[in-house]
């Protein structure tokens, strides 16, 4: 995303200068670039803000208007008041066009995971990510798509494919992921279970029951023989 913001120079001629400037609803600030002379200069606060309330939910480019000259620019820092989060002071950086940049670029999760339909619980572990790429080849965002996303899956950076743009952390960094609840688990375990123990009945029943025809089998064969004997003795006393 681009925004346009009017800037201008000053030099600091008295120690209260800087104050001054934060009372009448400026922002002291710096712009500076590859072996380029940093410049003081100042914005105006309302102004800023718009860029403020993008950065947000976008990496922003700002067209920095300095007299005649337009410069873009990614922010590099903002120096804010810890107790009332005033905002004290802002780096802009020149970018170039041939010259690889380093910027934050917020992550937005797209779509409906059904792990989540199921009951699991959607964990976002990276809600932005450093990157380095040249100026034409950055994102405003990044969109992860986890329409398909089921109950203990995970989404890692080696699985986004964006071209010309390269990732400060490890590739196998977890972005977002499924969790299964402790609750769901639970559920889930003694059915397993249950399965096991129903299919081990079932062969053990099986085992029985083959043995105990094996035993009647061998009884029978046990009464024929003592039958058979039986009749041939009784043949013999005839003769």
């Amino acid at each position: 995303m681009k925004i346009d913001l009017a800037a201008a120079t000053f030099d600091t001629e008295k120690k209260g200068d800087v104050k001054r400037l934060r009372k009448e609803g400026k922002i002291p600030a710096v712009l500076y670039g590859h072996k380029e002379k940093t410049k003081r200069i100042f914005v105006d606060h309302k102004n800023f803000k718009r860029v403020l309330d993008a950065l947000k939910k976008e990496t922003v480019i700002v067209n920095l208007k300095v007299g005649s000259k337009n410069y873009p620019c990614v922010i590099k820092s903002l120096q804010q008041n810890p107790l009332n989060e005033e905002l004290l002071h802002v780096d802009f950086q020149h970018i170039h066009k041939k010259e690889r940049i380093r910027a934050t670029v917020p992550i937005h999760a797209v779509g409906n995971p059904p792990g989540v339909e199921k009951g699991g619980i959607l964990d976002m572990h990276l809600h932005e990510v450093v990157v380095r790429c040249l100026p034409d080849a950055l994102p405003s965002h990044i969109d992860v798509d986890i329409s398909n996303l089921d109950l203990g899956e995970t989404i890692h950076l080696k699985d986004l494919t964006i071209e010309n743009l390269e990732f400060e952390k490890s590739l196998d960094t977890t972005v977002i992921s499924v969790l299964v609840p402790r609750a769901l688990e639970a559920e889930v375990k003694p059915a397993v279970e249950a399965e096991v123990v129903e299919g081990e009945e079932g062969v053990e029943e099986g085992e029985e029951a083959a043995k105990e025809e094996g035993e009647k089998r061998e009884v029978k064969e046990e009464k024929r023989g003592k039958e058979e004997k039986k009749a041939k003795e009784a043949t013999k006393g005839e003769k």
